[in-house]
């Protein structure tokens, strides 16, 4: 018989790059929640789903090219780059929220659907942060306690 042992939940580790399917399934949910006539009519549409939209394409596209760069000890530039992409993707999802709460205010979106939606973005910009944490310490390494 085979012994199955599972990792306690707390001392689990996230898979690599989390971040990309959460932006991805953040972009997806975005483009239906715009395009759907009941949270923005066609007379208001192109006033903010355009903005939103491409806010919600630009973090998924700096998450991928942020994650296209391998840093390489000796390459201060590939790991500036990298954090760079890293740190407008989290400029991107804070003006998304700002266009997202736009719009809940002024075309009354459901409460429900917005919360989900804000949920997504925000687990987005955690996972971003988590991931930039992550680079920073393996960057910079503590020094082992004597």
């Amino acid at each position: 018989m085979v012994e199955c042992m599972s990792v306690i939940k707390s001392k689990r580790k996230q898979g690599r790059l989390v971040v990309l399917t959460k932006a991805i399934e953040m972009t997806k949910y975005t483009v239906q929640i715009c395009k759907n006539e009941k949270n923005f009519p066609k007379r208001d549409r192109w006033l903010l789903t355009q903005p939103i939209v491409r806010e919600a394409v630009d973090i998924l596209c700096c998450i991928r090219r942020a994650n296209a760069v391998k840093v390489q000890p000796g390459h201060p530039e590939a790991a500036a780059y990298r954090r760079g992409q890293q740190m407008e993707a989290y400029a991107h999802a804070e003006a998304m929220l700002s266009l997202m709460e736009i719009a809940y205010v002024t075309l009354g979106i459901e409460h429900g659907r917005m919360e989900h939606w804000t949920g997504l973005v925000v687990e987005t910009e955690n996972l971003l942060q988590a991931w930039r944490k992550s680079d920073q310490e393996r960057q910079n390494p503590k020094p082992a306690a004597e």
